[in-house]
């Protein structure tokens, strides 16, 4: 005769492997998930609010340019948790940042006659990627470099 304890401990060796297995599967489309929601791309656009960027010297004369800059836009995986201790949550916040890269001076293309040569060129970060970095929290700094220099 089969006790009831042994069809239990059966059924739990029948199905356990099964609720693994899916449990691995459940974790693994959450991590696909959030793979595509945490997404953080370069884009190149127009400097905002300076298109066309326009630099003066102390002279008057003026130098522009039509110029495209890298921005990193997203979404970052940004999240709080409760603790036992005081302040009694955690948190991680990540920013979309660029990465990498050098800096590469500009020659501007419409400059007054007589114009300053200092006025003449921007530098402009060039070749970078965009990744999810935490921010220096003590500095708010989340920028390891600026776009212009």
């Amino acid at each position: 005769m089969v006790s009831s304890r042994s069809i239990i401990c059966l059924l739990v060796i029948i199905l356990t492997p099964t609720a693994f297995s899916s449990s691995i599967h459940y974790k693994r489309v959450q991590e696909t998930e959030k793979k595509k929601q945490n997404v953080c791309f370069l884009k190149m656009i127009h400097a905002p609010g300076m298109n066309p960027l326009i630099r003066t010297d102390k002279n008057g004369k003026t130098c522009g340019i039509n110029l495209t800059i890298p921005v990193c836009r997203g979404f970052c995986p940004t999240y709080e948790y409760g603790t036992h201790e005081f302040p009694h949550r955690s948190q991680k916040s990540e920013v979309c940042v660029p990465e990498g890269g050098k800096f590469e001076s500009i020659t501007l293309t419409e400059c007054d006659d007589g114009a300053d040569p200092t006025i003449r060129t921007v530098t402009v970060l060039r070749g970078a990627k965009c990744v999810c970095k935490a921010c220096d929290k003590t500095l708010m700094n989340c920028l390891k470099n600026s776009l212009f220099n």
